[in-house]
Formats: C-alpha cells, sequence, structure tokens
C-alpha cells in the first residue's frame, strides 16, 4: 500500500498544479471524434495542455479527437475524463505558451 502513496500523492499535486493553470474561457468551436463525426462544444478552460468541455457527443475516457481552437488551428487530443456532459481533454502536444496568451485574450 505504501507503494500507492507516491502516486496518489503524485496525481493530487497534478491535479492541482492544472487547476491553478487553467483560464477560464466561453467559447462555443467544433470537435471531431476518431471517425470524422464533428459536433459542437463549448470549451469552459483551457490550459497548454487541456481543456474541459460541454458537449452532448458521446464521448468515453481515452477516445482521440480533434479540437477546432480559433487563433490555433485543429488541436489533436485525447478524453481524459467523462462526467456527464462534461468531458477533460488532454492534448497530444501542448500549446505555444504565446498561441494561449492570444487565444485566452480573445475569448476569456
Amino acid at each position: 500500500m505504501s507503494a500507492l502513496a507516491p502516486d496518489m500523492t503524485t496525481q493530487m499535486l497534478d491535479t492541482e498544479r492544472r487547476k491553478r493553470e487553467r483560464a477560464s474561457v466561453a467559447l462555443d468551436t467544433l470537435m471531431c471524434d476518431r471517425e470524422g463525426r464533428t459536433f459542437g462544444v463549448q470549451i469552459l478552460n483551457v490550459s497548454n495542455g487541456g481543456l474541459m468541455a460541454i458537449t452532448e457527443a458521446p464521448l468515453c475516457e481515452r477516445d482521440p479527437v480533434r479540437i477546432d481552437l480559433p487563433t490555433i488551428g485543429w488541436i489533436r487530443a485525447t478524453v481524459v475524463w467523462v462526467l456527464a456532459d462534461r468531458v477533460g481533454v488532454q492534448f497530444r502536444d501542448p500549446i505555444d505558451p504565446d498561441e494561449l496568451a492570444v487565444f485566452c485574450k480573445l475569448f476569456s
């Protein structure tokens, strides 16, 4: 059981760090699933490593998706959690901090 403690602590610290780094935004945009189906999402917050959004699309954890971020373009990501109509996704490649700053300035 002690072997799990460092992992749990690391996960908790990672979660707290993510919360601090995320910027609140309000943006309706598009997301595509692995079959190429496009659907609407409302982005609620974003960081250079991921975002949280609201969608009615039937997504599951580990689903690969692409998200259209105006000023940045289509970003590849993976769904990391789903809770009712909210999803958290992690970008495959982090967004450049300068591009993210422009994006947040326009949509926050």
